[in-house]
């Protein structure tokens, strides 16, 4: 009797343990902000160029008009600050709005913005055709399906973005050579300046090879959450389009000879579901030379 007494408190400490950590994981993974850095070498870059990568946001708030998210972003002096869509709800109010907009004027007071819409800013714009203009008067380089050539840190640099996919995806082949994101794309690598695309779903590229088809360096990513729940070992719990137990939940990825991707845990959990030992998160990243253009 008293050995079934000791395992029955042991199992109960255990779950009790369980049940704190878990309370604990899930507070800690909806305030406490994470940077995390990431260092990518691109041909043709001749000089650093720091960046800083935000996704869904989903209207959270981190802070009283989201001063410690400003905080957090400015004190890694970003040469520019890349929104990878998702940032606000596809039911957003008004005043949700308005307070992201706040927020792109804020940020672009660090450094230059670079806007690429997600599938909710997509939903947003069945209501609201003015969104990405809104967004672009508020301060953002807007792109959808376009680019721009810049010049961060001194180094010229072509940036652009797509929330469309870099292969058929459901249609045939002639139809996809006639869709906006072919055409952009076709446009889009047609340099030799370095070239960063942001792709708020990582299916865009990482699904039928789409990656080997384009010869783009660097895509930046989000719309995973990181897997939203993360287990020691394993990684994501869970990710749209890949399923249970995602590759490619968050982090850095080298997609065939060419393209590199980073894709961030983001910010917010999804809808009810709670993020998990999975800390809000800044993505930081350094473009530096690559071998054949260091000096």
């Amino acid at each position: 009797m008293k050995v079934k007494k000791q395992v029955f408190r042991i199992i109960t400490a255990a779950a009790v343990l369980f049940i704190l950590a878990l309370t604990l994981s899930v507070l800690l993974s909806a305030v406490c902000l994470h940077v995390q850095h990431y260092e990518i070498e691109l041909r043709g870059l001749q000089s650093k160029v720091r960046l800083v990568l935000l996704s869904d946001l989903h209207c959270k708030s981190f802070g009283k008009d989201n001063a410690r998210l400003l905080a957090k972003v400015e004190a890694q002096s970003p040469d520019a600050i890349c929104l990878a869509g998702d940032m606000i709800d596809r039911n957003a109010d008004a005043e949700e709005v308005q307070k992201f907009l706040d927020f792109v004027k804020a940020l672009r007071k660090i450094a230059p913005v670079f806007f690429s819409p997600g599938n909710h800013e997509l939903g947003y714009m069945a209501s609201d055709e003015l969104l990405l203009d809104r967004i672009e008067k508020s301060g953002a380089a807007v792109f959808n399906d376009s680019y721009a050539d810049v010049i961060l840190a001194g180094q010229p640099l072509r940036i652009g973005g797509t929330m469309g996919h870099g292969f058929a995806f459901g249609r045939t082949e002639e139809e996809f050579a006639a869709s906006p994101e072919y055409k952009f794309l076709k446009e889009f690598e047609n340099t030799d300046l370095p070239k960063v695309c942001l792709a708020h779903m990582p299916d865009t590229f990482i699904f039928n090879g789409a990656y080997s088809m384009w010869n783009i360096d660097l895509v930046l990513s989000g719309h995973t959450h990181g897997g939203l729940i993360r287990m020691p070992f394993v990684g994501g719990l869970y990710a749209p389009m890949q399923g249970w137990f995602p590759k490619y939940d968050s982090g850095s990825f080298r997609l065939g000879d060419n393209m590199q991707m980073i894709i961030t845990a983001g910010m917010a959990g999804h809808g009810i579901i709670p993020r998990v030992n999975n800390l809000p998160e800044i993505a930081v990243i350094d473009l530096v030379p690559g071998e054949e253009n260091a000096q």
